[in-house]
């Protein structure tokens, strides 16, 4: 009698050619993901996912600033990452955001979004709201945040992650602002602020969202201050707390 096994998931970046993208699970999507890009270091800050010294706290500004909802405090309980950005995932990740044409890219951070949901639902379980960072709709080539989370909404078959519909975002970006890229802290501080300010919020949801928890979703993680100043908004907002994920944690150097 012939003896048939499953083949073996391809890993990032091989996600195209790999069976499992259209006939596999997220699920399968995230452990693989937990193979074979970088992960996060067991020792991390449990804020921001940054690696830690062993012995010493983490050195990112954000995680000393005390609780609360206004400029420079801390308004965001914790922010999660799929992966490191190093290797071939920083690549594809620069690539899909400034190169037109890798709009396919979306499908497969979409997908392993939902395949770290899958595998980590300790972390999930009990958030009532999952919505995207807003990028402003000018944005060339693409709107990638937008473009993740419909992959993201459109992966989750069985609905079991409260990912806001993507033809009634939650959040929307009113107007363009600076880019935070290649500026130091102060730059990066100003920029964080100015890309909140700018963000407006669906009136649909006021009501909704009061006392909820909401996780918020980005693309990369450096200081962690734009996720973080979202998150004092919506907590100004009504909303009872709010963490963090992103595809990937860049390293500290500020």
């Amino acid at each position: 009698m012939s003896q048939y096994s499953l083949p073996e998931p391809l890993g990032f970046p091989n996600c195209r050619r790999c069976a499992y993208l259209i006939n596999g699970t997220p699920r399968i999507c995230g452990t693989c993901a937990g193979q074979t890009l970088q992960p996060i270091p067991d020792d991390h800050c449990l804020i921001c996912s940054q690696a830690l010294t062993p012995g010493r706290p983490c050195v990112n500004t954000l995680c000393g600033w005390r609780q609360g909802d206004g400029r420079r405090t801390r308004s965001i309980t914790r922010i999660d990452a799929v992966a490191q950005f190093s290797g071939t995932f920083a690549a594809y990740l620069r690539i899909f955001k400034e190169t037109p044409g890798h709009e396919y890219l979306a499908a497969i951070f979409g997908r392993l979004l939902v395949g770290w949901m899958e595998t980590h639902p300790h972390l999930v379980d009990d958030v009532d709201l999952i919505i995207g960072n807003p990028t402003h709709p000018d944005r060339k080539p693409l709107q990638h945040i937008e473009a993740i989370m419909a992959a993201a909404h459109a992966e989750d078959t069985a609905n079991r992650w409260p990912l806001a519909p993507p033809d009634n975002p939650v959040l929307t970006k009113a107007s363009a602002t600076e880019a935070s890229k290649d500026r130091g802290f102060a730059g990066k501080e100003q920029a964080a602020w100015d890309h909140v300010s700018a963000i407006r919020m669906n009136s649909a949801y006021r009501d909704t969202i009061q006392g909820k928890c909401v996780l918020l979703v980005d693309d990369v993680c450096t200081t962690g201050l734009q996720l973080n100043y979202l998150a004092g908004g919506l907590l100004r907002s009504g909303v009872r707390e709010v963490r963090g994920l992103v595809l990937a944690r860049v390293p500290w150097r500020y």
